[in-house]
């Protein structure tokens, strides 16, 4: 396949469109600039039959107008195997916690198809938690999806550690765990790994940060990045995954920017229009097979505690158990601050008295 060349024709914060005057790219497919191949940029969407968006994934100050990208013909690979365990990596599968390079590793596309609904699992079992308002009130099904809602600062991130703590810790050998670590601040990220590492888990655990200093493009594909990681350990290591995010919000949140950048015509509350359909391929994605478990637990923002946020409804479809975290419980001093009767869980029975 020929490599197509293509040249920059605007320039507008991450988003970067390219002309293709004959041979085009594939979404997805990676573009690198001619003069240097460490600039890079994706595609992402078309303008018209010859212009394309892509997000830049690198610094702006290397691009200049006309200058020439050229086509890698392929999408952004992220490293995967035994390497990756205690390691913590970015999207691109780069090694970014001090520990030199990632040994023993094979990579893989972060996008990929659902898995076929003949082999998704439907079966229920209960996952302890070891957190009696959780485990009680808005059980977790193993292979389903947790979610806590909450405002800033009431707990989401330590209620998170906490399950880590008690799920993975507790549980040692038992799983592979994968951490997305999107749109968060650094310092959280750093308090994770010690945490991990003080209790012996770190080696059975990858981390994927892309944290809120990063780009939105960065931001948007480290969610995809870390999904593709873990399909990785359920389909071909056939392990059972526990799959932690914190912030899913921030997913959304760098889709909306970077749609913002592209001029695209905004839905309910400002938000991009594709929202709706990128938080279901990401959490359709995270579906368990008849084989082995994908059990996700993630926070979700709630801006100005407003739970009816499209973006925060956007993700609620897709959960089996959700937490809502109250700011006044937690303001009175109850920890955790879970208001009972706003949660809920697929796995509780309700039997009504005649």
């Amino acid at each position: 396949m020929l490599n197509a060349v293509g040249k920059i024709r605007s320039i507008s914060g991450n988003i970067v469109e390219v002309s293709f005057a004959v041979d085009h790219p594939a979404l997805a497919d990676i573009l690198v600039l001619e003069d240097d191949p460490s600039v890079k940029m994706q595609v992402y969407g078309s303008k018209d039959e010859a212009i394309y968006y892509c997000f830049l994934l690198t610094r702006v100050k290397h691009l200049y107008l006309n200058s020439k990208v050229i086509s890698t013909n392929r999408p952004i690979h992220i490293r995967v195997g035994d390497g990756i365990l205690g390691r913590v990596m970015n999207v691109f599968g780069e090694a970014i916690d001090g520990r030199g390079e990632i040994d023993s590793f094979d990579e893989r596309p972060i996008y990929r198809k659902p898995l076929d609904y003949s082999k998704i699992s439907t079966r229920q079992e209960i996952l302890e938690t070891g957190i009696k308002a959780l485990d009680f009130f808005s059980p977790l099904v193993k292979g389903g999806k947790l979610g806590f809602f909450g405002g800033a600062g009431v707990g989401k991130t330590v209620l998170l550690t906490e399950i880590i703590h008690n799920v993975v810790m507790l549980s040692k050998n038992e799983n592979v765990s994968v951490f997305a670590g999107i749109g968060e601040r650094i310092r959280e990220g750093h308090e994770l790994i010690e945490a991990l590492g003080e209790g012996g888990v770190l080696k059975d655990v990858s981390l994927i940060f892309g944290p809120m200093s990063e780009n939105p493009a960065i931001r948007f594909l480290t969610g995809y990045g870390a999904v593709a990681v873990a399909e990785y350990f359920r389909d071909e290591r056939q392990k059972n995954v526990l799959f932690f995010i914190d912030n899913i919000f921030r997913f959304a949140q760098a889709g909306n920017e970077l749609s913002l950048l592209m001029n695209t015509i905004p839905s309910e509350d400002g938000y991009q229009a594709t929202l709706s359909s990128e938080m279901a391929h990401f959490h359709d994605r995270l579906s368990s097979s008849e084989e082995n478990d994908i059990t996700t637990i993630e926070a979700i923002y709630v801006p100005n505690d407003d739970i009816l946020d499209q973006a925060v409804q956007a993700v609620l479809p897709y959960l089996d158990s959700s937490v809502v975290i109250s700011r006044s419980r937690y303001q009175e001093g109850f920890w955790p601050a879970i208001d009972m009767l706003s949660s809920a869980s697929a796995a509780l029975n309700v039997t009504v008295a005649g």
